[in-house]
């Protein structure tokens, strides 16, 4: 792989330890290269200033400035720049600020290597990732609940856009196009809602909806 394909990351958070840890296994990550990590979210964000970063890995709760605000300078400075939360906060309303914030990533502490890999490889490739764990708060937290078969089923206000769309005779390749998602994202919604549907065609799907009143 050439240098130009390398992706720049740093990690924040405000234990060394984490630092030094986070720092052994992602050398194992081809394409990414850790150029520095910070306990003091102030100084990481002098050197986003100065140099160039591909990705930043944060934790959220940290003295002197939060994950939070520091996506949110990040962000506002370089919008370019991909961040992923690695923190133990699993509560909906910090995950929907560091929605709003921008934030490409969203996994916990707990998880392990092959997630955190999966991760970085989906939000390189321009994706948005999420743990399974921060996907079900959201989803949990998210209205319309329908009855299905004796089984409450969640949908998120994503699924139920792409729904709509789905049900005016929209591709995939369109959908992808007006909510400015990649296709592969639009699948993965596509898939989710027939799961959660309890259908397998676009037919059925639309149908199905029509009798629960999604649409």
């Amino acid at each position: 792989m050439t240098t130009e394909n390398v992706k720049r990351l740093i990690i924040v958070d405000d234990h060394q330890i984490v630092l030094d840890g986070l720092t052994i296994l992602l050398e194992k990550i081809e394409g990414v290269k850790v150029v520095s990590g910070f306990t003091n979210p102030k100084e990481a964000v002098d050197f986003l200033k100065h140099n160039q970063v591909h990705l930043v890995l944060t934790d959220l709760s940290m003295p002197e400035m939060s994950g939070l605000d520091l996506t949110r300078f990040i962000k506002s400075y370089n919008p370019n720049t991909k961040v992923i939360a690695l923190t133990m906060h699993n509560d909906v309303k910090t995950i929907k600020s560091m929605i709003q914030l921008g934030a490409d990533g969203y996994i916990l502490k707990n998880t392990d290597f092959d997630v955190l890999k999966s991760a970085l490889d989906t939000v390189i490739q321009g994706d948005q990732f999420f743990g399974t764990e921060i996907l079900e708060a959201i989803v949990n937290d998210f209205k319309p609940s329908v009855e299905l078969d004796g089984k409450k089923v969640n949908l998120s206000k994503r699924e139920l856009g792409i729904l709509e769309l789905i049900a005016q005779g929209m591709t995939t390749d369109k959908i992808a196009e007006k909510l400015f998602i990649s296709k592969h994202t639009v699948n993965s919604h596509r898939r989710n809602l027939n799961v959660k549907l309890a259908v397998s065609r676009p037919a059925e799907l639309i149908s199905k909806a029509k009798e629960l009143d999604l649409i």
